[in-house]
């Protein structure tokens, strides 16, 4: 095991447990819903746009410079920046990917068609939208007015910008996931199934201190401890910030093993209580808040000597944008005690956990003997149910939640059905929200919508902790601890 490592490092590879079995060609940007395959593709496609990892503020992705002039946001985009047989990537590409985005109707982060192509159903990529144009070497989008959020949105990996020559014409499928846009790209699969990365060396995010090459080595996730059981067997060198490993057992490994770097993120992990719209229907609000109560009281006891752990009271952090105003917080906390014990009728519980979910599921079952307990990995928003019956009355899942007014954050948040509200309701409700252009009246609003969907109660947050990601002693992570993404360019070797 130890030449292993050896090996390993001495040809600057990097060895990452990807928490899932599924072949890298089902990786879709335009269909992202768990976070290891959001991390996946913000390392093989980049974005127009991104984050800064330590301060949150907008910085130069694919586009080298980005302003406003008037309604019109001008992106130059970058030169220079090539796939790996060559082809440099150009404002046609640009073009073609924020429209296939647009045909395929699948982002999960922001509103981006009534932004840009209100009124304007694309079926095809090569329809006009006057919203999306290009300018000689230049994207312009015009949002009707200048819109503070957009540049916030194009920086989510749902808006990654895809070669057009990788993608089939006529499915728009991706054919080539060699041929991308960001610091690494695929070149198959090695004899035990990992998927294979090189590193792009016309990218801006390029340097030798990085991984000048990556596996993506499969886990099976059936087991909650798989990954950290792998790294610890010296199978991979990092465990991402979402590896399906229980977040106390990274954080007590990490501290009593010198060797091992762990890096956690500030607590916007929250492990949240979901009402759907059937358990709205079919279950009282008294009914689901004593469910609610009795649960958290569960959860309480679950993870009182966790490290990282505490309870939590609102799912946006009490500091952030969305937190509750001290009055909100004072009524709910007295709804809260004055919850009554009430009789509870049969009722259908979805756990939304990779590995084994006994540690939420077997609690909750001493509390409610008659609960239907189901696993799975989706929420019940993202799953076509064949029947009516089929569908849960609640569901808990690890989330992330964030500081900032994350229009991507919110827009996923919505569609989950983590904030409550009907389809219809949702997209009424964003659409509303993003024709504001007064931060303050949209964090007024988003603090209204948060405040009912804790009342009524349909969301009820457990607890938070941090992310947590671990490298063995070669490699030192410079990762964000405000966001739980996990750059690959920012682990560098020792």
């Amino acid at each position: 095991m130890v030449s292993s490592t050896i090996n390993s490092f001495s040809e600057n590879r990097l060895r990452v447990a990807l928490p899932t079995n599924k072949s890298f060609t089902e990786f879709e940007p335009t269909q992202i819903h768990l976070a290891h395959e959001y991390m996946f593709l913000e390392n093989i496609y980049s974005s127009l746009v991104e984050i800064n990892p330590k301060n949150g503020m907008i910085q130069s992705g694919i586009a080298s410079e980005f302003d406003w002039v008037g309604d019109d946001l001008r992106l130059m985009i970058r030169k220079g920046l090539k796939t790996r047989s060559g082809h440099e990537i150009d404002s046609d590409d640009v073009i073609f990917s924020l429209k296939r985005l647009l045909v395929l109707s699948g982002n999960t982060h922001g509103n981006f068609k009534d932004l840009v192509c209100p009124g304007i159903d694309l079926k095809s990529v090569a329809q006009t939208c006057s919203g999306i144009r290009k300018d000689g070497g230049n994207v312009i989008l015009t949002a009707g007015k200048k819109k503070s959020f957009l540049l916030p949105m194009l920086a989510a990996a749902d808006f990654s910008i895809i070669p057009k020559h990788a993608v089939d014409p006529k499915t728009l499928k991706i054919k080539d996931y060699s041929e991308t846009s960001g610091a690494y790209s695929v070149t198959g699969l090695d004899s035990k199934g990992n998927i294979e990365l090189e590193i792009n060396k016309s990218h801006y995010h390029y340097s030798t201190d990085i991984a000048q090459k990556v596996s993506f080595v499969p886990i099976e996730t059936k087991e909650s401890g798989a990954a950290l059981t792998a790294f610890k067997n010296n199978l991979v060198d990092h465990l991402m910030t979402s590896s399906g490993s229980q977040v106390e057992d990274l954080i007590r490994y990490a501290s009593e093993n010198s060797d091992v770097q762990a890096h956690p993120t500030q607590k916007i992990r929250t492990i949240v209580l979901v009402f759907t719209n059937r358990g709205e229907q079919e279950l009282s609000q008294s009914q689901r808040r004593y469910i609610a109560l009795k649960i958290k009281n569960a959860f309480s006891h679950i993870y009182s000597a966790a490290p990282g752990f505490e309870n939590a009271t609102e799912y946006f952090p009490a500091l952030g944008a969305g937190g509750l105003s001290i009055p909100q917080q004072h009524e709910l906390e007295k709804v809260w005690i004055d919850t009554q014990e009430t009789k509870i009728p049969k009722f259908k519980l979805s756990i939304v956990r990779s590995g084994n979910t006994d540690q939420w599921s077997l609690p909750v079952k001493s509390e409610f003997p008659l609960v239907e307990i189901q696993t799975g990995r989706l929420a019940p928003s993202f799953i076509k149910y064949q029947r009516p019956d089929d569908e849960p009355h609640a569901y808990i899942v690890a989330t992330d939640t964030g500081f900032f007014e994350d229009i991507g954050l919110i827009s996923y948040s919505l569609s989950s059905g983590l904030l409550g509200l009907t389809l219809q309701e949702r997209q009424e409700w964003l659409a509303d929200y993003m024709s504001l252009d007064d931060r303050k009246i949209r964090i007024e609003k988003l603090q209204k919508l948060h405040f009912q969907a804790l009342m009524k109660p349909v969301t009820v947050p457990l607890v938070v902790s941090p992310f947590v990601a671990l490298t063995n002693k070669h490699w030192k992570m410079e990762l964000s601890d405000l966001f739980a993404n996990n750059q690959l360019w920012l682990i560098k070797h020792q």
